[in-house]
């Protein structure tokens, strides 16, 4: 699954790189300005701003599971979404389309893109793993009745 969508955000990264500036929808300079942050981070930010991101992400499969309605659950979604997105925390899916819009315009290069890679994909492992291992250890062995 990881892999896929690695190549399904490559692919569409590469058409709208191209397609995007011809049909006037953004500008090459736009996908720099969103490239770049990401990759500009050093190592231990990168990383750990991941692991706050993949806790979001282990957050979110448990409030989404925790609510009864439809409209609650995507409600959910979005707020989790919207927070990674605002605070440009490392995403090794959604953040990865956005540093390939980097590396498919020229701006970013492929060795950047798997540094960012690797350590977003590290943290946000360590953060959903560590998060819904903690809080289901919380919930069935410390919960009790």
């Amino acid at each position: 699954m990881f892999a896929a969508n690695v190549v399904g955000g490559a692919v569409f990264a590469g058409i709208a790189a191209v397609v995007a500036p011809a049909y006037g929808l953004a500008d090459a300079a736009a996908f720099e300005a969103v490239a770049t942050p990401l990759v500009a981070h050093g190592n231990a930010a990168l990383f750990a701003g991941a692991v706050l991101a993949g806790w979001l992400m282990g957050l979110m499969s448990w409030l989404v599971a925790a609510a009864q309605e439809t409209l609650s659950r995507a409600f959910f979604v979005w707020l989790v979404a919207a927070t990674i997105g605002i605070a440009h925390l490392p995403h090794c899916i959604a953040g990865s389309v956005e540093v390939l819009l980097g590396v498919a315009s020229g701006v970013v290069s492929p060795v950047a893109y798997g540094r960012f890679l690797a350590f977003a994909t590290a943290g946000n492992v360590l953060g959903g793993v560590v998060f819904v291992s903690l809080l289901k250890y919380g919930h069935v062995v410390r919960g009790g009745d």
